[in-house]
């Protein structure tokens, strides 16, 4: 190889556009990550860890500079969606969709999404991979584009009156700031924690986690297009100027209630534990989250324990919930006698006894089960039947199961049964704040 040609080389390897990665920079992200999973970590912290140890293209001793935890997520969606990726290749920081896209299929998201707002429907990403099937099916990885991919076309290449005014997403939180209060007693439930002394194998082997779920489904298309606009709230796509036409304004929060004309509510409950993730969905007459449902509940934890572990010769048998209503009393926190009466009966006891009150009632992003819920919400949003009000109950229940079988082959469901010492130690040392999974 001559003179030449390792130049050739060495630029295509140190050389990139302007505050951007370089392909031995992102050579190394790959590979860091690799490294990083391989030990069984879960990703909470991996792409700000990766993103410390990385320099973007850039003049001066100290480079461009690291880049963010966000733009290295949005990198790793970029290689996971492109089975061709390779050092180099494409720009991270450019956000028009992956190059497994063609043309046509950036064209029918983007004339779908702008025809349901015109019609009064909010677009999603939920509503155009069921509108659009084939636009949004990647033919390399046989899966559909990331929400990602589908939200930049939204933001580039979708307007209300004038291309040049393209679709921005006006977004707010939605997590209300924890209390002094709270953060304090979030403490003091760490401290609870630590002084029980289990470790990681003890919580794997012994604990269930358990919640009552519920899901509301549209009986008409009316109600399916309202429930959408609803779920947006005061979040939308909308070019600059267009703010107060009446369909960018936010939908009414009360077509989400329970008791709402032209809806169903489907009670569920999922179950982690030893590494996998179980759901089951109840009948229809099931009283909801209520002590006569937790005591329904636990008659069906123990036959899925018994069915899913009958060969084990050990089972969990300690079962770990939020504060609902179904379990303990708001107020004193004591135990429902329902609860608890049927806990017994079927051979289990509660993590926190008779009593709950040192347990806060704000720990969704500490309790596992949570974080296990999220993610078949996810895949119950991208698997959204087109007419999702023909859905029937059967129907949802089976959609929940394969939902559920993809958590357990995709997720790292096995590093998340083990994770809650690590989730304690995490929240102590922010003082009781919410956790950044």
């Amino acid at each position: 190889m001559d003179s030449q040609q390792q130049e050739m080389l060495r630029k295509a390897w140190h050389e990139g556009k302007e505050g951007c990665l370089p392909a031995i920079e992102q050579a190394k992200a790959w590979a860091l990550r690799e490294v990083w999973r391989s030990e069984g970590k879960g990703d909470y912290g991996m792409n700000s860890y990766i993103a410390s140890k990385l320099r973007k293209q850039g003049r001066g001793k100290q480079g461009g500079g690291s880049p963010t935890g966000q733009a290295i997520g949005k990198f790793f969606s970029k290689i996971d969606e492109d089975v061709d990726w390779f050092p180099g290749k494409g720009n991270y920081e450019n956000n028009g969709a992956p190059t497994t896209m063609t043309p046509q299929q950036r064209s029918a998201i983007a004339r779908s999404a702008m025809t349901m707002k015109t019609n009064g429907i909010q677009p999603t990403y939920a509503r155009i991979l069921a509108t659009c099937p084939n636009a949004t099916h990647n033919a390399k990885t046989q899966q559909p584009f990331s929400k990602f991919t589908v939200y930049t076309i939204f933001g580039e290449d979708c307007y209300d009156d004038e291309p040049f005014l393209p679709w921005e997403h006006k977004s707010r939180y939605s997590k209300k700031a924890l209390t002094d209060d709270m953060k304090e007693r979030r403490v003091a439930f760490t401290e609870y924690i630590f002084a029980l002394g289990h470790n990681a194998r003890w919580f794997y082997n012994h604990v269930a986690w358990i919640d009552l779920c519920s899901s509301i489904l549209p009986r008409t298309e009316k109600k399916a297009n309202e429930m959408a606009l609803a779920r947006k709230g005061n979040k939308g796509w909308i070019s600059p100027g267009s703010e107060l036409s009446s369909e960018n304004l936010p939908g009414n929060p009360a077509t989400l209630k329970q008791a709402a004309w032209g809806t169903i509510r489907i009670w569920w409950f999922p179950m982690l534990c030893k590494g996998k993730l179980h759901v089951q969905v109840f009948d229809d007459d099931f009283p909801g989250e209520v002590p006569e449902g937790a005591k329904i509940l636990a008659e069906k934890v123990r036959a899925a324990i018994n069915v899913r572990f009958q060969a084990a010769t050990s089972r969990p048998d300690i079962l770990f919930t939020d504060r609902g209503r179904g379990f303990y009393d708001t107020n004193s926190g004591n135990i429902t006698a329902q609860w608890g009466d049927s806990v017994a009966m079927h051979g289990f006891r509660t993590f926190m006894g008779d009593n709950a009150r040192t347990q806060p009632g704000s720990l969704q992003d500490v309790l596992l089960h949570e974080t296990a819920v999220s993610w078949l919400r996810k895949r119950l949003e991208q698997s959204t039947p087109k007419k999702c009000w023909e859905e029937t109950r059967e129907a949802y229940g089976q959609r929940l199961k394969r939902c559920c079988d993809d958590v357990n082959k995709v997720c790292d469901v096995e590093g998340l049964s083990r994770g809650f010492p690590k989730r304690i130690r995490l929240l102590a040392e922010c003082g009781g704040d919410r956790l950044k999974h």
